[in-house]
C-alpha cells in the first residue's frame, strides 16, 4: 500500500511540473518573495507587442499577466517585441507565432 501511495504522489508531482509553463514566470515573486519582483498591477495592462520593460503585459502563449523586466524572454516578430513569462513560452512562440497571436 505504501508503494502505491508513493507512486501516485510521484506521478502527481511530475505532472504538476510538466503542466507548468516551463519556468518561474518573470515578474512573479516566490512565496517567500525571494526574487524581489513585484506582482503585476491589475490596471493598465499593455497588449502583447506593445509592452516595454516595467510594464505589465500578458504572455501571448500562457495568457499570464506579469511585469516585464530586463531579463524577460522576448521575441522580435513583425516589427514588434513580444515578451514572454518564461523560456518555455518563448520556445513555443518562436515555433509558431501566428498560432499565439490569434489568441491575443
Amino acid at each position: 500500500m505504501m508503494r502505491s501511495t508513493l507512486s501516485t504522489a510521484l506521478v502527481v508531482s511530475l505532472f504538476s511540473l510538466l503542466a507548468a509553463c516551463g519556468g518561474a514566470p518573470a515578474g512573479a515573486a516566490s512565496p517567500a518573495g525571494e526574487t524581489g519582483k513585484t506582482a503585476p498591477a491589475a490596471s493598465n495592462v499593455k497588449e502583447p507587442g506593445d509592452a516595454k520593460v516595467g510594464d505589465t503585459t500578458k504572455c501571448p502563449v500562457s495568457g499570464e499577466e506579469f511585469v516585464v523586466d530586463a531579463t524577460s524572454p522576448k521575441v522580435e516578430h513583425a516589427g514588434k517585441t513580444y515578451f514572454m513569462c518564461c523560456a518555455g513560452c518563448k520556445k513555443k512562440f518562436e515555433a509558431d507565432p501566428a498560432k499565439y497571436l490569434k489568441k491575443s
